[in-house]
Order: C-alpha cells, then sequence, then structure tokens
C-alpha cells in the first residue's frame, strides 16, 4: 500500500482521515495546531516534527491525535534542537473516544538542548475514552551526551565535529522515520 504524504507550512491545520490507508504528516520549524482526526478504520497516520532552533526562534506547537474510529493507528515524533536562546512549547494530544476500540495510538517526543539559555516545555496528554486500546507516550529533555561525545573523539573527531555528528545523527531519526514509509525528503 503506498504511502500517502502531507507537509505542512500553514499555521493551524485541521486533517479528516476518512479512507482506509497509510499516512505521513511532516511539519518542520512551525508554530499552530496541528489536528489530525481518524474517522475510518484501518488507517495508520504517521506525524513527525523536526525542529531545528537557533537564535531567538520561539515556536508553540500543539499536535492532536483523535481516533473517532475503532481499529486505527497513529504514531507521532517531534524532535527538537534548541541552541542559543531559542524556544519550544510542544502540547501533544491523543485522545480515543469511547467507540475507538482496538486503536494503537503513540507520541514520543525528544529535545536536545545545547545552550543554557534555550528552553523546552514538553506536555504530552493522553485522553482515553474506549477500554480496549494500546496507548503510550514519552518525553525527553536534556544535553549531548558526555560518554558519546567522548566516544566520537576518541575515534578522531574533535569536540566539535562530535557535536555536530551528534546533531546531526539526533535529527536523522526523523528523515530515517519518513524514509522507512518511503517519503523523501530534500
Amino acid at each position: 500500500m503506498q504511502t500517502k504524504h502531507i507537509s505542512i507550512t500553514e499555521k493551524n491545520t485541521n486533517l479528516v482521515f476518512n479512507t482506509p490507508g497509510v499516512y505521513t504528516v511532516y511539519f518542520n520549524n512551525i508554530s499552530g495546531t496541528i489536528s489530525c482526526r481518524i474517522e475510518s478504520e484501518n488507517i495508520k497516520l504517521y506525524m513527525i516534527g523536526l525542529y531545528d532552533m537557533k537564535q531567538n526562534e520561539k515556536y508553540t506547537i500543539r499536535t492532536e491525535q483523535i481516533h473517532i474510529a475503532p481499529n486505527s493507528f497513529s504514531e507521532l515524533l517531534v524532535l527538537s534542537v534548541a541552541d542559543e536562546q531559542s524556544s519550544l512549547a510542544f502540547s501533544g494530544l491523543i485522545r480515543i473516544e469511547k467507540n475507538a476500540q482496538q486503536s494503537h495510538a503513540y507520541q514520543k517526543n525528544q529535545n536536545l538542548i545545547l545552550s543554557n539559555d534555550a528552553f523546552v516545555d514538553s506536555r504530552p496528554i493522553l485522553e482515553i475514552l474506549a477500554n480496549d486500546v494500546f496507548c503510550t507516550h514519552g518525553s525527553t529533555s536534556g544535553p549531548l551526551s558526555k560518554d558519546q561525545l567522548y566516544y566520537l573523539q576518541t575515534k578522531g573527531l574533535t569536540k566539535s565535529q562530535a557535536k555536530a555528528v551528534s546533531i546531526e545523527g539526533f535529527k536523522q531519526q526523523a528523515i530515517d522515520k519518513l524514509s522507512s514509509l518511503g517519503v523523501q525528503q530534500k
């Protein structure tokens, strides 16, 4: 089954998925609300967001994975790299309606904070009204791993090269996810 891809560039976007299939939704460095309503069975929805923030960039993003129909799947991955005085406020909602039994939803937000002046506020939210579902969420925020940087330096990289490679590897997770779903990003 071919994946249908949607790139979000609008500040606020409401998407309705009512035809079975596989869908990807990608967003990058935007503020606003992205609401995805799953209104049919046999839908697989993947939402991928990537934030690469520098200087004084500030973003506020709210995502919604709303399962109306049973036997549906959604997965959200939001990655951010916050440097200098940049900030991200992330709020992600998974809502499983009472009739959306046998739904599976997942939400993951990972934030790499590169400066003492950068800030990330992450708020994953679950609202589950059905009793036969699988839902999880997670959020992590922190600096680059000193052990990882040290390891890369033992392999001949300078400290700045090790940092750059680690940051690119972190962001590559989003590109790899899209690639695994058949979406080629520029």
